[in-house]
């Protein structure tokens, strides 16, 4: 070799191993990022209705209207309802007056009166009889009498014995029952009140004052806004990082300065390859699971605004 090509072949050597050596930093300095998935905050509808319907009397909501759990929303109308529980609180009243009465038995001058009725109606018998006879009344009035004292000496009997405690059973029985429906009603006028069962926003109303509601027919649609949910995908590298109850930090585009605080709540136990937000071909062709973020209460989010999650766990270096 040369003298002229030694220098040049040392300088190729160094710089190779300048290269390699520049490489392997680059390659193990790089420090992993967070893991920072994007999405969308989300919001549970929940569809208020009656179970009874009827007419619209009054409304008390519009479209965007924050509302109460608990809150009146609509009315519809009672005088059907109203009538009804009265003819029921009357038909309890009778049924716990025929039970009082099985209880006490009968009165003494209750039983003197049938005595005094079967004595009639026996003598009656007897005459009727002695008149057939003698061929002076047709048979069918003699017939007629003896059933007549028949069933007066029979409800004598039943009077003198007393009340039995199976009638007293019935009775108790028949007030229960009359009990039950009325409970039945009242719980049907409590359904004349449409109430919203959670806090959130009414996202969809239609209804006027006279508008007939079927039974069952939603009344309203309610965002609930206490609860707020971002749906993210996290690839099968990166499963192995997170938990459940693992807590998160939330961004919201509409508010870049500030942060929120979240944890993990559900992670799907089945992969899947073309999630909604999902874009690139090569995104597409990735295994992903879908992990389900709830987000802390706050009066300034709403469902709809665009999200990013920091999981708060550095991705695995390639």
């Amino acid at each position: 070799m040369t003298g002229a090509k030694k220098p040049i072949l040392a300088v190729a050597i160094v710089v190779a191993i300048a290269a390699v050596a520049a490489y392997f930093y680059y390659r193990y300095s790089q420090k992993p990022q967070n893991v920072v998935l994007s999405g969308t905050l989300e919001a549970r509808t929940v569809n208020v209705g009656s179970l009874v319907g009827g007419r619209v009397t009054k409304t008390l909501i519009d479209e965007g209207m924050h509302v109460a759990a608990g809150q009146l929303l609509v009315t519809l109308e009672t005088e059907t309802i109203d009538r009804q529980l009265s003819e029921q609180r009357a038909s309890i009243a009778a049924a716990q007056a025929a039970l009082a009465k099985a209880i006490a038995g009968p009165r003494p001058e209750e039983i003197s009166k049938a005595m005094a009725i079967s004595i009639n109606d026996e003598v009656e018998r007897r005459r009727q009889e002695y008149l057939y006879r003698y061929g002076i009344v047709a048979k069918e009035l003699a017939e007629e009498a003896a059933t007549k004292a028949k069933a007066s000496a029979e409800d004598l009997r039943i009077l003198q014995k007393g009340t039995r405690k199976e009638d007293i059973d019935a009775a108790r029985a028949e007030v229960e029952a009359q009990q039950r429906k009325l409970e039945t009603l009242m719980k049907q006028r409590e359904e004349t009140s449409v109430v919203s069962t959670v806090n959130g926003v009414i996202q969809s109303f239609g209804l006027r004052v006279g508008d007939i509601v079927a039974p069952n027919q939603t009344v309203a649609e309610i965002l609930e806004s206490s609860q707020l949910w971002v749906r993210v995908y996290v690839p099968e590298t990166e499963l192995g990082l997170i938990a459940v109850g693992q807590p998160v930090r939330v961004h919201i585009d509409t508010y870049p300065n500030e942060t929120f605080a979240g944890h993990i709540a559900s992670v799907s136990s089945q992969g899947e390859y073309t999630p909604r937000n999902v874009q690139t071909r090569a995104q597409r062709a990735e295994q992903v699971f879908g992990v389900k973020v709830l987000v802390d209460p706050n009066p300034k989010l709403k469902a709809g605004m665009a999200a990013s999650v920091d999981l708060g766990v550095k991705g695995r270096a390639d």
